[in-house]
């Protein structure tokens, strides 16, 4: 496990917290020779209902977006219905809040629900409480908050005015964006929490695990069961959540996914040819990998490589990238280990503060590309990634990339998209310079 540890004493209250499903979409990146239904968020989600009721647990939270979208409503009403009912078949109670993503069909779902123990709290953006109960008595409370619309500008907070229960701890839930005052999705400012009579906040939005107080009141983003791509990084899995009954409130991530994404930067400095690449690659991905895989529940490690360094192999290996790749999967243990993407930011060896003085076109791109290097505090830098990202967004809009805007295979274009596509392609046409002048030499 992952965060804050514990020790379970007799009187604790144990709950397993999950969120951000995303029942109806799929990781990305994953390799075509590989069964890609074992990734699924619906694996994700049953995996966790059978831990808690292993654990036997005292209840199970969810923090929204449990469905992807609402074409997607078919596809993950199933699953869900299955696991609530194994849930609440197990005498687990279960509690849940929509988020921006299912602020629609999520009611749908629970309206066409028959189970004693499930929960749906908060709709149409209206605070409820209710109370997890023993043998007739409150184990401890839950306060919840749901999406009434996609969008959200205000924080849910201001409308938030329950008390504090005297006989047992409470529990928030809520999904929102933390700090992020421009948000549309619900911002939430942090200190906001703490002047809250929760002794803990549950969220929802955001799929990177994160812990952003450790007590009084401990508030994580359980994240995503399942990463589903490659900016989802490190280990995914429910949280187990402990609370005793003075309110003091621990947990640890339980890493159940099943798929892992992560990445390695490596300095291939030292190499005068491209084909040493693959081996400098191979040690170094086999020494990162070593204790990810320990993770029994890991069937799948997907690593994203940046290359670093300046080498005389610069322009062989942006050629020669695809072959890299198809050298490098690999099995460490019984989990196989594959390259997802290969990032080639390595430099060719060239001096470009000298090679700028000129006024060839070799010059210009070297001034543009020690503009890239000076970073997003540089004027000129960020008017030229503004540019750059403007005219990529423009690019992604058109009807030619309808398709696989629709079936999620091409993301909108950032700034750092912009920026690494302009440093990729101004060393690409700075190399072919260099090396036609050097053949007409």
């Amino acid at each position: 496990m992952i965060g804050i540890r514990y020790q379970k004493m007799n009187d604790d209250i144990t709950l397993l917290c999950t969120g951000d499903l995303h029942l109806g979409r799929h990781p990305t990146r994953i390799p075509g020779a590989v069964d890609g239904t074992q990734f699924s968020p619906k694996a994700a989600w049953r995996s966790t209902v059978e831990e808690a009721i292993d654990r036997n647990v005292d209840g199970v939270l969810i923090t929204g977006d449990v469905v992807d979208r609402e074409n997607r409503f078919f596809e993950a009403y199933g699953p869900f219905e299955e696991g609530l009912e194994r849930l609440d078949e197990a005498d687990i109670p279960v509690v849940v809040i929509s988020g921006n993503h299912d602020f629609d069909v999520l009611p749908q779902f629970m309206d066409g629900l028959d189970f004693e123990r499930v929960t749906f709290l908060g709709e149409d953006g209206n605070w409820e409480r209710t109370a997890i109960e023993k043998d007739g008595d409150p184990l401890l409370y839950v306060d919840g908050w749901s999406f009434p619309n996609e969008h959200v500008l205000q924080s849910p907070l201001e409308e938030y005015d329950r008390s504090s229960p005297s006989d047992a701890p409470l529990i928030g839930l809520l999904h929102a964006d933390l700090d992020a005052p421009e948000s549309e999705y619900a911002p939430v400012d942090s200190s906001a929490l703490v002047d809250t009579p929760a002794d803990a906040w549950l969220l929802g939005h955001i799929h990177k695990p994160q812990v952003h107080r450790s007590d009084d009141p401990f508030v994580v983003y359980p994240g995503s069961p399942q990463p589903l791509d490659p900016g989802e990084r490190g280990s995914h899995g429910p949280w187990l959540i402990t609370a005793d009954t003075s309110g003091s409130v621990n947990a640890a991530q339980i890493p159940l996914a099943s798929l892992r994404y992560d990445t390695l930067e490596v300095d291939v400095g030292q190499a005068d040819d491209w084909k040493d690449v693959p081996s400098i690659v191979s040690d170094r991905l086999s020494e990162h990998v070593r204790g990810i895989v320990e993770t029994g529940s890991l069937v799948l490690l997907l690593v994203r490589v940046t290359l670093t360094g300046r080498t005389a192999a610069h322009s062989r290996l942006i050629d020669k990238q695809g072959s890299i790749e198809d050298q490098l999967s690999f099995k460490k243990g019984s989990v196989p280990v594959r390259v997802e993407k290969i990032e080639i930011e390595t430099r060719p060896e060239v001096d470009l503060e000298e090679l700028a003085e000129g006024d060839s076109p070799a010059a210009y791109l070297a001034d543009l590309l020690l503009t890239l290097e000076r970073g997003e505090n540089d004027e000129e830098y960020r008017q030229l990634v503004t540019d750059a990202r403007d005219a990529m967004q423009r690019a992604h809009a058109s009807s030619a990339y309808d398709e696989l805007r629709r079936e999620d295979k091409v993301d909108r274009p950032g700034e750092t998209d912009a920026s690494e596509t302009l440093e990729r392609q101004a060393r690409l046409l700075l190399d072919e310079l260099l090396e036609q002048k050097e053949g007409a030499a």
